[in-house]
């Protein structure tokens, strides 16, 4: 009988396989992440030149001109990067209203006037024209980068009801797991980004939890007072001043803290689930201790 055909990977290859391509599927993504919206910053990089041939030829309105518009392009690349960041986050708020300030309207605005200075200050375009060219900058950062509809900016009230200092304690926390899915976007490690993303999905069952059983509130609020606290702190002072540092003791030392915190994290929602009467004091001290002595809060 003819022998069956030997597979061409092991188990262990085929699994080694997956892991390359999910890493890499997650390297592509967080690429994707961070070139989306990056056009507004080098689409005006003409103006600044502009700028200062128009200071050195002594045509100082226009070098006025350029300069404010390219400062305007540039501010509305800001909104609108601040703007896709929290639509990212918008799906999973279940307890906070969303910033108050419609940031892609800002960014559009702002865009739409730079443009139009551009025309009108540097370029010499009459006043219609150039209100013109605003406009149509306006239309294409909307087929760009989709303005919400303006009803969505009118429903931004969290959910109502129930026990007040419970939905302050809900929010609050809420608020620092969102600092910290902000945080993962900016660390510009895959690694890293998923542990923090792990944490965030960590934070929100324990919440979910709490939001059921108001009676554990108690048993929590030190958890989400201390060491919830302590992990924003951490994750967004380190995606702050060490996201462009790879290897070495410092990112090192942050990975460990984080395994430690998804692992305290887990426990502190199983006991939760188990109505277990300890709690995670001791572990929790010990931890907000050593996020103190490793140099990154």
């Amino acid at each position: 009988m003819p022998s069956e055909p030997r597979p061409l990977l092991t188990p262990a290859q085929e699994a080694l396989l997956r892991r390359g391509v999910r890493e890499v599927g997650d390297r592509l993504a967080a690429v994707r992440r961070g070139v989306r919206g990056v056009l507004l910053y080098i689409l005006p990089l003409p103006l600044a030149l502009a700028a200062l041939v128009s200071l050195a030829s002594g045509s100082l309105g226009a070098a006025l001109a350029s300069a404010t518009a390219f400062a305007l392009v540039v501010a509305g690349g800001h909104f609108n990067r601040r703007g896709l960041v929290e639509e990212l986050v918008a799906p999973d708020r279940r307890y906070t209203r969303p910033s108050r300030l419609p940031y892609k309207y800002l960014g559009a605005a702002l865009v739409g006037a730079g443009t139009a200075l551009a025309a009108y200050g540097a370029v010499g375009q009459g006043a219609l024209v150039s209100i013109t060219f605003g406009l149509l900058a306006v239309a294409g950062f909307h087929l760009a980068y989709r303005l919400p509809r303006p009803a969505t900016l009118l429903n931004r009230a969290p959910p109502g009801g129930g026990d007040r200092p419970l939905r302050r304690a809900l929010e609050q926390a809420e608020g620092r797991l969102i600092a910290i899915e902000k945080a993962a976007l900016g660390v510009r490690n895959p690694e890293l980004e998923q542990r923090l993303r792990r944490i965030a999905v960590q934070g929100r069952a324990i919440l979910d939890l709490i939001a059921a059983r108001p009676h554990e509130l108690y048993r929590a609020r030190k958890f989400l007072n201390v060491y919830l606290e302590g992990a924003e702190r951490v994750a967004a002072r380190y995606a702050r001043t060490h996201r462009l540092a790879r290897g070495g003791e410092l990112e090192r030392n942050f990975r460990a803290v984080l395994a430690e915190i998804e692992a305290v994290f887990e426990r502190q929602r199983v006991r939760l689930l188990e109505q277990d009467v300890l709690d995670l004091d001791v572990q929790i001290e010990v931890l907000r201790k050593r996020l103190e002595s490793e140099g990154i809060t």
